[in-house]
């Protein structure tokens, strides 16, 4: 082997040999962990590259600088506008901890303790953790293939268990009566979209009269609007599932109906001054709302009319978990949904579901006493 493992205290220093310069001085490298098992996977993935002649060269790099090449090399190309802005968000927390750190010296431990820090020190959970974990495995992983570095000692990091979310539900008393409250408020689109439809916020902000035939009675779901800081992003879904066509019921056509009828009123009242942008959801102007304010007037609304606060979002959940106690397939949910798969359905919403399985084991009952 080409190199040596030695012991020195409670951690072990990993001698890696990178044979001899052009002056016939020996050159080596040294890199220290806390376990002998780390230390032989050092060793090993170090020969095992060498046999290849895959060996790294690193330039001195900080993480700082290394994070900063990684955004500019491969997320600027790879990801979206909306992705690179959260990894910016959480890369400023990385660096203000370890950015000085060489990435050839970077450790399993730095990350170690970058993670206790977050928990202890920021008060994050732990599922914020596994974020940052996210794009730092993801970096480094790209440093492998650069061969930059020669393994990902990400993997070798112990992450805290993560806290399973689940959102909140209304039942559908609770949600006739949001409706009922809802009418003639300036938030009646966006929640009977959402308690109807089971739209997504950004589905909802982003949503265009063009996309609405109210003579076939459909909604199509093809662009959607989000936010990245300041800057609104008008995209198309993020999956060819989330691209759907949904038929509108009487209620909800109705609505559409006399919303389309009050803008052109708006129209007509404000003239040049009205600015037509062909979105559903508007101020009085034209003009669409900020993709966050549809939240914070939500929220305010629920508040004012003494419900349950729950999250816009959440009646996504309710109209999930109303649809599958009426006795509609998880299958045809999923679709109006827009998942990729039922699995998906399946993972985010089961605490929606009916945990008795009434409907299920009712039916035992029902033929039995037929």
């Amino acid at each position: 082997m080409a190199g040596s493992i030695q012991k020195v205290g409670k951690k072990y220093r990993v001698t890696l040999e990178l044979g001899f310069d052009a002056n016939g001085k020996r050159m080596r490298k040294y890199q220290t962990v806390t376990t002998e098992k780390e230390a032989k996977k050092v060793l090993n993935d170090f020969n095992y590259n060498q046999q290849r002649n895959l060996l790294v060269h690193t330039p001195k790099i900080s993480m700082e600088q290394f994070l900063e090449h990684w955004m500019n090399n491969y997320v600027k190309y790879n990801c979206e506008v909306t992705t690179q802005y959260g990894y910016r968000n959480i890369i400023k927390h990385i660096v203000l901890y370890m950015g000085k750190v060489e990435l050839e010296k970077l450790r399993p431990d730095h990350i170690q303790q970058y993670y206790k820090h977050l928990m202890d020190d920021k008060e994050l959970s732990p599922n914020t953790v596994h974020k940052h974990h996210a794009i730092i495995r993801k970096a480094l992983d790209y440093a492998l293939k650069q061969q930059y570095v020669y393994r990902n000692i990400a993997d070798a990091v112990i992450l805290p268990r993560k806290v399973k979310f689940e959102g909140q539900s209304y039942t559908k008393e609770q949600l006739r009566a949001l409706l009922v409250a809802a009418k003639g408020s300036k938030l009646e689109v966006p929640i009977y979209l959402a308690g109807l439809l089971g739209l997504r916020r950004e589905e909802i902000v982003g949503l265009k009269w063009k996309y609405v035939d109210l003579e076939k009675r459909e909604i199509r779901i093809q662009e959607v609007r989000t936010s990245a800081g300041k800057e609104t992003i008008v995209k198309a879904p993020k999956t060819e599932k989330s691209r759907r066509s949904l038929y509108v019921d009487d209620d909800l056509f109705e609505l559409l109906l006399a919303h389309q009828s009050l803008q052109q009123n708006w129209k007509h009242k404000l003239g040049d001054k009205y600015e037509d942008t062909g979105y559903v959801y508007t101020k009085e102007n034209g003009k669409p709302y900020r993709v966050n304010s549809i939240t914070e007037q939500f929220n305010c609304f629920l508040k004012k009319n003494k419900f349950d606060i729950i999250r816009l979002h959440d009646l996504r959940h309710t109209w999930c978990s109303i649809l599958y106690n009426e006795g509609v397939s998880l299958k045809a949910i999923s679709e109006a949904m827009g998942h990729s798969d039922i699995g998906t359905t399946s993972k985010i919403y089961t605490h929606s579901f009916d945990k008795t399985h009434k409907n299920t084991v009712s039916v035992i009952s029902k033929v039995i006493n037929k």
